[in-house]
């Protein structure tokens, strides 16, 4: 072989040696950017209470459930009185709408409250959604005295921007064992976080 073809074939092999990795990486980091740049988070916090519902006790002002600022504003149940009843209910609790456009990757409702049902008729409560359509029984609050922050897929009741916007919620009280409870049970705060 003529001493140019060796030289050629040498010089190939190197150009093809640094290509790969160059293209790799190029690769490789459109990729990374790609996925950095479509998964988002929106939060949407309750912005309305329509008193629908008005069986609980309630503290400070409508909505009582836009923040994480219990005692100020919190709905609850009395010992023997509003929001002890075995079904009694509040709501309902309408979130901030919003503009985003995208693809939908989860849609979570999260609440802070606090229920025990250690005690003998013991309150907690029952959260139901309304899709557009009808409404569905979608997370129990029975974490104990104090107040946590609990959270529920809901992607497949809310899988449109357009049910996200007309989403709402309101709360039962369940009483252990049926009847009357001592109430015990309180909501704060409550909102959707929306993946896209």
């Amino acid at each position: 072989m003529p001493k140019k073809q060796e030289q050629m074939i040498g010089l190939l092999f190197i150009l093809v040696g640094i290509s790969i990795p160059a293209v790799s990486a190029f690769v490789y980091q459109q990729q990374s950017l790609g996925i950095a740049q479509t998964i988002r988070n929106t939060q949407l916090w309750v912005n309305n209470f329509d008193a629908t519902r008005d069986q609980w006790a309630k503290n400070g002002s409508s909505p009582y459930v836009a923040a994480q600022d219990e005692p100020d504003h919190c709905v609850y149940g009395e010992k023997g009185g509003a929001g002890s009843r075995n079904g009694d209910q509040i709501g309902d609790f309408e979130f901030e709408d919003t503009n985003q456009t995208g693809t939908i990757v989860s849609v979570k409702l999260r609440v802070y409250g606090h229920a025990s049902t250690t005690k003998p008729n013991q309150c907690y409560f029952s959260i139901y959604l309304w899709d557009g359509t009808s409404w569905t029984k979608v997370m129990e609050v029975k974490n104990g005295n104090v107040y946590a922050w609990q959270e529920a897929d809901v992607t497949s009741y809310l899988p449109t921007w357009d049910q996200i916007n007309g989403a709402k919620i309101y709360l039962i009280t369940e009483a252990k064992g049926g009847g009357n409870g001592e109430g015990g049970q309180a909501c704060d705060a409550a909102l959707l976080v929306i993946d896209y």
